[in-house]
């Protein structure tokens, strides 16, 4: 059955959330909880008769957790994210520009576990250098990617913030030229893109260097 993907914006940042439903089961998830989404997503789920039975979160930023707490109990479903994440989820640090109250980790996801909607399979994908502990999630069958802060059109998250790491976003960055040009991408801020309209300056990143070779120290 097709997949709906509805997009609500909430918060200072214009943060996106996902309510991403199966048609034909009514099963659902929501990805992400910026401030200010619960009442909207919460009508739009009773409007459709979907069952939301997991809320995942992609990273541990405050603009994407600030609601979680309101709509995790609003909707009655358990909150999935990274392990690295939980800290900031359920003791938050309490110096973000608005109020994130805590909310509880339900479960762990990390490199290739999966999240099901109905029908469709998402393949998690643990994709740091915006922050340790971010995930996305891609439906290959679907050609569509559930991405966070990770890319965006034109560029990607920011690697000058506590707890980024350029290099480790540089090879986040690299993954997505073994995916198909066609997979589209719903980002954590900002309208969807395609990974092959991205492709061209991701392939312009420097790879990595080499080591040096070891010297033969027997002669």
């Amino acid at each position: 059955m097709p997949l709906s993907v509805r997009r609500f914006v909430g918060g200072p940042l214009e943060t996106n959330a996902y309510l991403v439903s199966d048609s034909g089961s009514g099963d659902a998830i929501v990805v992400d909880a910026p401030p200010g989404v619960a009442e909207a997503i919460v009508d739009a789920v009773n409007a459709s008769g979907a069952t939301v039975h997991q809320i995942v979160v992609t990273h541990g930023h405050w603009d994407h957790i600030a609601g979680l707490e309101a709509l995790a109990r609003a909707l009655g479903s358990p909150v999935f994210a990274h392990r690295a994440v939980r800290e900031r989820i359920e003791r938050p640090a309490g110096d973000s520009p608005v109020p994130v109250p805590p909310a509880r980790l339900d479960g762990e996801l990390d490199e290739s576990d999966e999240v099901t909607v109905g029908g469709h399979v998402f393949l998690v994908m643990h994709m740091p250098g915006h922050d340790p502990g971010h995930i996305l999630l891609y439906s290959e069958d679907d050609s569509l990617i559930l991405g966070g802060d990770v890319l965006f059109p034109g560029g990607h998250g920011r690697t000058d913030i506590p707890g980024a790491d350029p290099q480790a976003m540089n090879a986040t960055l690299r993954r997505f030229l073994d995916l198909p040009a066609d997979v589209r991408v719903y980002p954590g801020h900002g309208d969807p893109t395609t990974l092959g309209a991205e492709h061209p300056w991701i392939r312009a990143i420097p790879a990595p260097a080499r080591p040096p070779a070891k010297q033969d120290e027997t002669g």
